[in-house]
């Protein structure tokens, strides 16, 4: 039934595709979605050190122009907001029940991540000297009443990834850690690696494990299968770190209390990267995209070019069938799941949705809400110095029963205060 226009975005946690080749729109987007990285899910982006959108947005148009100076030039006393696209809300529909009017009214869903039966969501904060930074991850039930959470302060670079709930009603996730890492050295070398914690159901962790010889971004996506977890995402073998080479892709296999059981990593000499990933009943099924003509993806012909490879794997990660497909994957973002299986934001069933981007696909059993994000206008702001795009949103909340009714729809401004930014130019 329902979708939005939306090219979402891969985390490793960070190839992000344009939306309608617009580059503003890209960058606007790019701060309203959630924080996980490759999110694979595919996704989402980490949750360190988003910046506002006209942050990111000034400082990209304006590089070319000013990285050569080295400081911020002086504004004229000329500045112009102009007004290039109505503004406009959407349409309310019905009555929200009780049971939601608060969880609208607080924008409680604007950022989680939705699983069957609960929900989870990552926040971020920096220490006024931006040295330390504090991250919060949080489990839900499904109308947005906290279980239990985590917190913990790193100095890392990418933050939290592979947020995920568990069977033994805990969650797991990834995090990058270094207590030493000198800009510039190599990352094994000063002490940069990753950590996967596993938390009970009150939060209380269970494991916290160092993965020295793990790049901080490589665990991108955690699957749990028969007690186990699986990692998935990209990393570089330590030789290759050592010199700053290809990445593949990645599989870490960890036991119940933290213990590795299996590896792999999957490509060639060149660049391997993995697009998506799902579970089947004995293995998984991997889509990769890679520049390798050898190794694993030997008789591609790659070169330089990009080659589409379907790879099966077993559960003990041996390559039981693989072959070049001819169309690009693209990125697909898990927006939630139905009947035990993931839903994503392209998927069919909201190919008609008109509200926005799907951000998150919550099951009632008699009947679903759809979390989405709603552009309500645009803004051209041009100070003396450099033009900004200033995009206005609202997060919408669609409720419809199980016969693909509109059951209520409101929605709550969540555009990001502008108003901070207005006197400041980008810091280079």
């Amino acid at each position: 039934m329902h979708s939005s226009d939306y090219r979402d975005s891969i985390d490793y946690k960070n190839s992000l595709a344009y939306r309608k080749g617009d580059l503003f729109m890209f960058f606007g987007n790019l701060i309203r979605r959630k924080t996980s990285i490759l999110t694979l899910n595919t996704g989402r982006l980490p949750a360190s050190g988003v910046i506002a959108a006209v942050m990111i947005t000034s400082i990209v148009l304006s590089s070319l122009c000013l990285s050569a100076c080295g400081r911020k030039p002086t504004p004229t006393t000329t500045e112009t907001t102009e007004d290039t696209r109505p503004t406009e809300s959407i349409a309310q529909v019905g009555d929200v029940p009780d049971a939601f009017k608060e969880i609208i009214e607080e924008d409680r869903f604007r950022h989680v991540e939705a699983f069957t039966d609960r929900l989870m969501e990552v926040t971020t904060t920096s220490s006024e000297d931006g040295k330390t930074i504090t991250h919060t991850v949080t489990m839900m039930d499904l109308y947005g009443e906290n279980i239990a959470s985590y917190t913990l302060e790193t100095n890392d670079a990418y933050g939290v990834t592979s947020v995920t709930p568990t069977s033994d009603g805990g969650f797991i996730f990834a995090v990058g850690f270094n207590g030493s890492y000198i800009p510039g050295r190599n990352q094994i070398e000063t002490g940069y690696h990753s950590r996967i914690i596993k938390c009970d159901d009150d939060g209380q962790v269970l494991f916290d494990k160092k993965m020295d010889s793990v790049e901080i971004g490589a665990l991108g996506k955690c699957i749990e299968k028969d007690g186990r977890y699986w990692f998935f995402g990209r990393h570089r073998a330590p030789e290759e770190l050592k010199k700053y080479g290809k990445g593949d892709v990645y599989i870490l296999v960890i036991d119940e209390n933290g213990n590795e059981v299996n590896q792999r990593f999957i490509g060639g000499s060149r660049s391997d990267r993995l697009d998506n990933v799902e579970k089947t009943a004995d293995g998984f099924i991997l889509e990769v995209t890679s520049q390798s003509d050898d190794g694993d993806f030997a008789g591609s012909d790659a070169g330089y070019h990009e080659v589409n490879w379907r790879v099966v794997i077993s559960d003990d990660l041996e390559i039981v069938e693989k072959e070049i497909v001819p169309d690009r994957f693209g990125i697909r973002i898990k927006v939630g799941e139905k009947d035990g299986e993931p839903l994503y934001s392209r998927d069919e069933m909201f190919s008609d949705f008109d509200a926005g981007f799907v951000e998150a696909y919550i099951d009632y059993g008699d009947t679903y809400l759809i979390v989405s994000n709603h552009q309500t206008g645009e803004y051209e702001h041009t100070p003396g110095y450099i033009s900004s795009i200033w995009y206005y949103w609202e997060t919408v909340y669609s409720m419809y029963d199980k016969s693909g009714t509109l059951v209520f729809r409101a929605s709550v401004d969540s555009s990001p205060d502008y108003s901070k930014y207005e006197n400041d130019g980008p810091v280079l």
